[in-house]
């Protein structure tokens, strides 16, 4: 099953590498719009009563005078009090941020509400209890102007988040519509996996397939009437979402191996089964802290990292680093790249890389942190 958050129609297919350059810049909607100035959003369990959201300007982060370790803008974004000690997933389309509490385990059946985080507003809003089925939001994937979250395949159905046209009030010079899940287009086969199996997923620059990977196979979907298709029993070499960079013309992500290490691959058909995965790249020369000689200081160890599009190339790699063994404190290091092919085909850093480290509290042992572009 699967469920998708909508906000209009998808973009129309690309069928050549020339089209995707003009047309796509990783997967980000907003590259069709008008510009606007557009900001870094980290959520982080960094207070007692529940997270943050802090909302950073790239302009903002420079290279820190001997790795200087800085505090994050005040005041938040916005806080929300949260009492659960539970995980809490968040995941993004467009403007807004979606988030809800992960699996509950003692004995309340109560589907968990989704909140909507609205940047272009700075407003929170309440959005529908998750569907039976759909547990978190944690595997959500972004296709043109919708939020697709899987489920189990056992229950066959397809169902999607969706903004009702025909419920929509003028506040404050903003069209608002309520959010509400409904039944999605769905063909045989079934969905072959749950978002729990997901360990890594992309999207093709037509805008509309989406590629997902579990631990032995990979499947893309067609968004556009809910049809699965598995192309072999290969994985992308990806940890999480991967995205779409055209100067590259190539998908980009975390590998999904090693100590930590951006790579890229070319984009796999969409229709044609293959043998083996696309060959992949990985970048060289060291990018994440965890590859330094002097990561972890008093025995602390890596916690996360992310990887995040800012179009046109650009990227920004978030990574959580506890600071100490015995204090459950971190650093957050934020580096802003883009990449290139050198002159033998290798994968490079274009210029040198942008990078500002924040210190940060913690107070979920569950969750690290969750980045957004917008």
């Amino acid at each position: 099953m699967a469920g998708w958050l909508d906000e209009g129609s998808s973009s129309s297919s690309s069928s050549s590498s020339k089209r995707r350059r003009r047309d796509c810049d990783c997967d980000c909607a907003e590259s069709r719009r008008p510009r606007r100035k557009q900001h870094l959003y980290l959520a982080l369990d960094d207070w007692d009563g529940g997270y943050s959201i802090h909302k950073l300007d790239a302009d903002d982060i420079l290279d820190d005078d001997f790795g200087g370790v800085r505090k994050l803008p005040e005041p938040a974004a916005i806080r929300i009090r949260w009492p659960v000690r539970g995980p809490v997933h968040f995941a993004a389309l467009g403007t807004d941020i979606f988030f809800a509490a992960g699996p509950r385990f003692h004995g309340d059946d109560a589907p968990p509400t989704t909140f909507v985080y609205e940047t272009q507003a700075a407003a929170l809003a309440v959005g529908p209890p998750l569907p039976t089925g759909l547990y978190s939001l944690g595997a959500a994937m972004a296709a043109g102007r919708k939020l697709y979250a899987l489920t189990s395949p056992c229950l066959g159905i397809q169902a999607m988040l969706s903004q009702s046209p025909g419920n929509t009030w003028h506040v404050s010079g903003v069209d608002r519509t309520d959010w509400f899940w409904n039944a999605a287009p769905s063909s045989s086969p079934p969905p072959p996996c749950c978002g729990m199996d997901v360990v890594a997923h992309a999207l093709h620059p037509d805008g509309r397939t989406l590629f997902v990977s579990t631990d032995y196979a990979t499947h893309s979907l067609d968004t556009s009437n809910g049809s699965w298709r598995e192309l072999g029993d290969w994985v992308l070499p990806f940890k999480g979402q991967a995205y779409f960079d055209a100067g590259l013309d190539a998908w980009v992500g975390i590998h999904r191996e090693g100590g930590g290490h951006v790579c890229c691959c070319p984009v796999a058909s969409r229709s044609a089964a293959a043998g083996r995965p696309p060959e992949c790249r990985v970048l060289k020369g060291r990018l994440f802290l965890r590859n330094g000689e002097k990561t972890y200081q008093n025995g602390g160890r890596h916690l996360k990292d992310t990887l995040t599009c800012m179009g046109r190339g650009r990227f920004c790699l978030v990574e959580n680093v506890l600071r100490r063994k015995d204090r459950w404190d971190s650093v957050l290091r934020v580096t802003l790249f883009s990449l290139k092919y050198d002159h033998i085909g290798e994968l490079r850093t274009k210029v040198r890389p942008r990078i500002r480290s924040y210190a940060v509290s913690k107070n979920n042992r569950l969750f690290s942190h969750a980045a957004f572009w917008m």
